[in-house]
């Protein structure tokens, strides 16, 4: 379990497996998901969290209420005759006020870490699927090798994506477009949670190239994708995070493109303000940090 300065992040965090999650807790994380998905019921939610192995929680200190959750899978495939193992990320959702908290990336960093190690000579790869922009930029945000890529698109990582859609979604993947479509019943995002307007694609490379693979992405059709966690990522993140951190607190020259436009972001910002004209104390979590897996809201 991780603890984090109270005055910055007032939350613990920590992994539960599937099988200690209790009534109380699937109640809370339940209320938090429902609030940010359309066509959704309990049935629904209970039936997919009893496929995962576990879920990091994230719990506000003063009354342990749930605010954020990440559920997790991890799992072998078999790709050009040889084993691979992932970890498979399901729905992450963080409350608004607590998004900028690095609490949630920090664990499931540290999840990657711990699984990388279990299995040091096998290939390992994060798995996640993406039907609003904001989870996909956790990837293009936090990953050098990844897949789909505006840049370029690397063949292996996309036969491991069919793989696991294969094993995974076998009745849901369309293989030609590269997207899983569960049907117009399927829950979907509320409209205000990542609305894509013409002005955040141009400003964002990587958010105009989501909705170019993810064109029906409004009603609820996901991206499979996938990000390698090669030993090389870890020893370039171990450079990269800190000087990201330096440009962005103390230069203050780090801030991706397109930030400024996103509505959710904009409204969080807002009320940021209207607390402190109240006499709030500052909350420096509520910066806009983009990077962190704050930033998927919900995936």
């Amino acid at each position: 379990m991780s603890t984090t300065p109270a005055r910055k992040d007032p939350v613990r965090t920590f992994f539960r497996p599937i099988g200690q999650i209790g009534a109380r807790d699937i109640q809370q994380m339940y209320a938090l998901y429902a609030s940010f998905y359309e066509q959704t019921s309990l049935d629904v939610f209970l039936t997919d969290l009893a496929k995962k192995s576990g879920v990091i929680l994230v719990q506000r200190k003063e009354d342990d209420r749930i605010v954020g959750f990440s559920t997790q899978t991890f799992f072998n495939i078999v790709v050009d005759g040889k084993r691979v193992r992932g970890i498979f990320s399901g729905d992450t959702i963080v409350e608004p006020a607590y998004w900028g908290n690095n609490a949630l990336a920090n664990t499931f960093y540290r999840r990657l870490i711990i699984e990388r190690f279990k299995h040091p000579f096998t290939p390992f790869y994060w798995f996640l699927i993406s039907k609003g922009y904001k989870t996909y930029l956790l990837l293009t945000n936090n990953f050098y090798k990844y897949y789909p890529c505006v840049e370029k698109e690397d063949p292996r990582l996309k036969r491991i994506t069919e793989a696991y859609c294969e094993q995974l979604f076998p009745e849901y993947f369309d293989r030609d477009k590269m997207l899983l479509d569960f049907g117009d019943s399927y829950v979907r995002l509320k409209e205000d949670i990542a609305r894509i307007t013409p002005e955040l694609a141009a400003a964002n490379k990587h958010i105009g190239f989501f909705e170019k693979v993810n064109p029906s992405w409004e009603r609820g059709t996901e991206v499979p994708c996938i990000g390698s966690c090669d030993y090389g990522t870890f020893v370039q993140s171990v450079f990269d995070v800190p000087w990201k951190w330096i440009k962005k607190h103390i230069l203050g020259t780090h801030r991706r493109p397109g930030t400024e436009l996103d509505p959710a972001l904009a409204r969080n910002r807002a009320a940021a303000a209207r607390k402190a004209q109240a006499g709030a104390p500052a909350a420096d979590w509520l910066a806009d940090d983009e990077d962190t897996l704050k930033q998927g809201g919900a995936s």
